[in-house]
């Protein structure tokens, strides 16, 4: 069986430079996972925020009659 384990840390950070700072210290905290875990990887991603959609009404449901369908003998 395989696993992949996976440690997720969110960061808030004003430029480039700030981000570099916390990808460093990141990584020094992975020499220490290396030592159990030698194929442990650092993957660092942007992520940006996701604007807001409108939020639009369901369209109206169709007033069921209740009527049965009435089907021919064949």
């Amino acid at each position: 069986m395989k696993l992949c384990g996976q440690i997720s840390v969110e960061l808030n950070v004003g430029d480039y430079i700030e981000a570099a700072d916390h990808q460093k210290r990141l990584e020094d905290i992975l020499k220490l996972v290396r030592d159990a875990y030698p194929d442990a990887t650092l993957a660092m991603r942007e992520r940006r925020q996701r604007k807001a959609l409108p939020l639009t009404r369901a369209a109206p449901r169709t007033a069921a009659t209740g009527a049965l369908n009435r089907y021919a003998d064949e």
